[in-house]
């Protein structure tokens, strides 16, 4: 079985860290809702691309 070694930070955590909350704004949501828009069309276009470099690739 495989051992996972870890660094020690994740055992003993990292000083003088500050947790915060993100704030989201409407800014914030806009800019999520178009990235989101990006990454699906460029899905759609490398789902494509693949589809015809497989089809290239059969023939």
């Amino acid at each position: 079985m495989a051992k996972l070694k870890l660094k020690e930070s994740c055992y003993k955590g990292i000083e003088n860290v500050v947790v915060t909350e993100i704030q989201r704004t409407a800014a914030h949501k806009e800019l999520v809702k178009e990235a989101n828009k990006q990454i699906e069309k460029n899905r759609i276009r490398y789902a494509t691309a693949y589809n015809k470099a497989g089809s290239y690739l059969n023939n």
